[in-house]
């Protein structure tokens, strides 16, 4: 038998461990179609680093033999720190590898006094022993931000709310300074709120869904006398988070716009600053994004639409309004049929999704394709460990 076992193979076992608990070698190998005796060197592996354990011991079969030991991810192996940093606070969570989250922390941020990467350093070196401190590593960094971001490259391509227009390799500048060998990830703040949806909902992960991130806070972190509410939406296609050509996927204006307004929707600015204050502006920006999302349900076929952020609090308003118009825009007697659903996790929603992107990597398959997307770690490639025990692994 061959000595090394593929890093593929390692991650596809890793990743059914993890999306379904309580599994057998029996069961992994079946399910995978992989010899037995390849899935339980793997497991072997998966064992010595200490991420995989027996979570029971089964009954044995009919015919009687040796009891199967069913495996699980171990929650407490390693962490992940989430991250979020907006225009005037941000959210840094601790989240075990069962998504488990264990430390919350918000904060106002001022980024005129400061750079990004200063500030993403500041509050890396601040928290982390609060993270290190209860046992559990940091085995990754996720970063949520607004604006284009191109996750491959780890750059923040462009970004109104922090008025920055030209390019800045976060990921790059950041792992320079950071002084700590782990993976940092960075991704659109409305693509952390999907990526916590695929990481933590394990065997019910959705295929096609929207997640619509709705934040009360500065329009940019210099208009102080501008704090409305911002809307970013995230898209799930296929099981993939979709980024677009340019990775402005997701990026919403209202086509009601008026132009010369700060705000995203038709309204007035003077009315969009009363948002949350006032029963009828609520409306308004209610039935007006209902629309849109009811358009792209219908478009797309969406299965599902998870409503995130501060904008939680009209989840109730937003669902009738937006199952009215998908339905009264649809031309077939069939009802148009799809799930509504508040996130988890309220105004945390994208520092916990973020945390999420790093552990939807780590179960990853690596590709057999060249270019840039290929070069990107994915995998158990993200584990520092491995590179340790590499006499077990190849590509």
């Amino acid at each position: 038998m061959e000595r090394y076992v593929s890093k593929v193979n390692i991650t596809r076992v890793l990743r059914t461990i993890y999306l379904t608990h309580g599994l057998s070698r029996v069961e992994i190998a079946r399910i995978l179609d992989i010899n037995k005796s390849t899935v339980s060197k793997i497991v072997s592996f998966l064992e010595e680093l200490g991420i995989v354990e027996t979570a029971a011991v089964g009954e044995a079969g009919p015919t009687g033999g040796r009891r199967p030991l069913h495996l699980r991810i171990r929650a407490d192996w390693g962490c992940v720190m989430g991250l979020e940093i907006q225009t005037e606070a941000f959210t840094v969570v601790g989240v075990n590898l069962q998504g488990e989250v264990f430390f919350s922390h918000t904060e106002p941020l001022d980024l005129r006094t400061v750079s990004l990467v200063d500030a993403f350093i500041g509050i890396v070196d601040r928290f982390r022993p609060s993270l290190e401190n209860t046992g559990m590593p940091i085995l990754g960094i996720g970063v949520g931000l607004p604006g284009f971001v191109d996750p491959v490259r780890g750059v923040l391509c462009a970004s109104m709310p922090f008025e920055q227009y030209e390019e800045i390799n976060f990921v790059r500048e950041a792992r320079e300074r950071l002084g700590i060998q782990v993976p940092v990830l960075v991704d659109n703040d409305a693509n952390c709120g999907c990526w916590g949806e695929l990481a933590f909902r394990h065997s019910s992960r959705p295929g096609n869904f929207i997640f619509v991130l709705g934040e009360h806070r500065k329009h940019t972190i210099a208009m102080d006398n501008h704090r409305i509410m911002a809307l970013g939406l995230g898209l799930v296609l296929n099981g993939q988070v979709h980024h677009g050509e340019t990775f402005s996927a997701g990026e919403f204006r209202s086509i009601l716009y008026k132009e010369d307004q700060v705000n995203q929707f038709s309204i007035s600015d003077d009315q969009a600053r009363q948002f949350l204050q006032n029963s009828r502006v609520n409306e308004m920006i209610v039935d007006e994004l209902a629309r849109h999302i009811a358009f792209l349900v219908n478009i797309l076929n969406l299965r599902k639409v998870v409503i995130g952020g501060p904008i939680e609090v009209l989840a109730d308003q937003i669902q009738k309004a937006v199952r009215n118009h998908a339905q009264t825009n649809w031309a077939y007697p069939q009802k148009v049929d799809f799930e509504m659903e508040v996130s988890r996790l309220g105004e945390r929603a994208v520092a916990y999704g973020a945390a999420g992107m790093y552990l939807e990597r780590l179960i990853r398959i690596p590709s057999v394709e060249t270019g840039t997307e290929a070069t990107a770690a994915v995998g158990i490639d993200l584990l520092p460990q491995v590179g340790q025990q590499n006499q077990l692994v190849r590509r």
